[in-house]
């Protein structure tokens, strides 16, 4: 739908509008101080002003504010219109009563230029505009208007003031870049943090953090980042952003070798050469400096730019920091979540584990799952002959051994003392009259320990997951099908709700 009229005017001048970010309210009102010198210092200029100087005045006039206005919507200067300033400065003088009338201009274009660029563009724009000013003082006799010599006096007096305003102004500028890039470096830091929160995604971890970097060589023009990894024969390139834009895919070493061994037994950040090829890669930029990676030694991200700030090293150092702790706290978490899942001396899933894949099985309505509690016969004889340390280096071998006879998707898992379980999904009952055979057999095997060898019996237990019947119910009632089959002699398979067995390891099922 096409806007009322009412509202074009505001779309297209929101423009000139002044903004509400520092720099560029900096601008706005450095903009305005030259349009309205310009304005002030043209009605005094052409007071008594014959016809042709009225003209040249109007001309320059409006090429200054062309080039101004420009220069404010483009957000950047150019050389071809710093050139076009200085000729225009040049006849604007040339039309005003005196040279020295021109430097009303000058000086505010000054402040407006230093908001743009480098230094040394800056520095070339004042150049140039004093180079303007001394042309117009030596062409004063030749414009056929002027009948007598120019003063030089009040310009060349004047005139020293032009490179002490540029370097006052590009002072500035630089000041408030940098808090403005502070303010952005901190809300990149602040988002980051909030991303990361209840991140447990290790490559999520990483990319929320190569995102921030991307964003900050974003907001800070020139800056470079490359994370290497050191093989001991080259620095192999992983990742980069800013302005490399095609990097090398390995860099020599010989170069950084000694700094990079200083960042990582300092964990601070230091001061490179970097390979010339990473100097070309970058457009140039001379200053690098190395950040290790925080519990990878191997591994550091190369911060390199024209000029590198102290606080633009720190803050990047405190992005890898960070992004390292995230990474800490996510493998502290899977490590206390293991430890949650698994019994620390066997290393199998344990009594909540497997309570929980039970309970799930129970839920479930794929097959007839059935439940194998066992139990290992004179296990208190090993321990009260060879000791617990024995006894505990017989559990996890017996635990291992039953672990292996189970197939995945099944479940093995250690209740606690000398009880273990197996789940087995979507079994039939001669598979799971096979499996607990095996698992009496390979419990019993003699087992080689580091004080001598031992010899164990199982008893198992055996109940199928009825659908209806709780989780407890159905563990229950394997357990009692193991005591059952140790009162029936020991070393042998009882199905619940089956009469004891007469032959040992035999499954039977009524």
């Amino acid at each position: 739908m096409t806007p009322p009229p009412a509202t074009r005017p505001a779309t297209r001048w929101a423009v000139f509008r002044r903004p509400a970010e520092l720099v560029e309210r900096t601008r706005w009102l450095f903009g305005a101080c030259a349009l309205i010198s310009l304005g002030l210092t043209s009605f005094g200029a052409a007071a008594g002003a014959g016809s042709w100087q009225l003209a040249v005045i109007a001309l320059s006039t409006a090429a200054l504010v062309a080039s101004w206005l420009h220069r404010y919507t483009a957000r950047h200067g150019s050389v071809a219109l710093d050139l076009l300033d200085a000729l225009a400065i040049c006849a604007f003088a040339l039309a005003s009563p005196v040279p020295a009338v021109a430097l009303g201009v000058t000086f505010p274009a000054l402040w407006f230029r230093a908001v743009y660029g480098h230094t040394r563009e800056t520095w070339a724009y004042t150049a140039a505009q004093c180079t303007g000013l001394v042309a117009a003082l030596a062409l004063w006799e030749v414009v056929p208007w002027h009948a007598t010599a120019a003063p030089a006096a009040p310009l060349l007096g004047a005139l020293p003031i032009a490179p002490l305003l540029a370097v006052v102004s590009r002072h500035l500028v630089s000041v408030l870049q940098q808090h403005q890039h502070a303010q952005a470096w901190d809300a990149t830091l602040a988002r980051l943090t909030t991303q990361l929160l209840g991140v447990t995604d290790v490559g999520q971890i990483r990319q929320h953090g190569w995102e921030a970097a991307a964003e900050i060589c974003r907001i800070t023009p020139g800056l470079s980042m490359v994370v290497v990894a050191d093989d001991g024969a080259h620095l192999v390139v992983q990742r980069s952003v800013g302005l490399l834009r095609q990097p090398p895919g390995t860099l020599d070493r010989t170069a950084v070798a000694t700094d990079l061994a200083d960042a990582t037994t300092a964990q601070e950040p230091r001061g490179v050469t970097a390979p010339q090829e990473l100097v070309t890669a970058a457009g140039g930029a001379h200053c690098w400096a190395a950040i290790p990676m925080p519990d990878e030694p191997d591994r550091h991200l190369l911060l390199g730019g024209s000029v590198l700030h102290p606080e633009g090293v720190a803050l990047v150092q405190s992005l890898v920091a960070q992004a390292a702790l995230a990474v800490r706290a996510t493998s502290a978490h899977r490590e206390l979540e293991l430890q949650a899942r698994t019994d620390a001396l066997t290393g199998l899933a344990n009594r909540s584990t497997f309570s929980a894949a039970l309970a799930a099985a129970s839920a479930g309505t794929d097959g007839d799952p059935w439940v194998l509690f066992v139990d290992l016969d004179d296990f208190k004889l090993v321990n009260d002959r060879l000791g617990h340390a024995a006894g505990d280096e017989l559990l996890r071998a017996v635990g291992a051994r039953l672990a292996g006879a189970v197939r995945t998707p099944g479940l093995c898992a250690r209740l606690g003392g000398d009880e273990f379980a197996v789940l087995v999904h979507a079994a039939d009952a001669g598979d799971a009259a096979a499996l607990a055979r095996r698992l009496v057999e390979v419990a019993s095997a003699p087992v080689q320990l580091a004080v001598g060898t031992a010899q164990v019996g199982a008893s198992v237990g055996a109940a199928c997951v009825l659908p209806g019947v709780s989780w407890t119910s159905t563990l229950q009632q394997a357990d009692l099908a193991m005591y059952a089959a140790k009162a029936a002699g020991k070393n042998r398979v009882q199905v619940a709700g089956s009469p004891p067995p007469v032959t040992t390891g035999e499954l039977t099922r009524t």
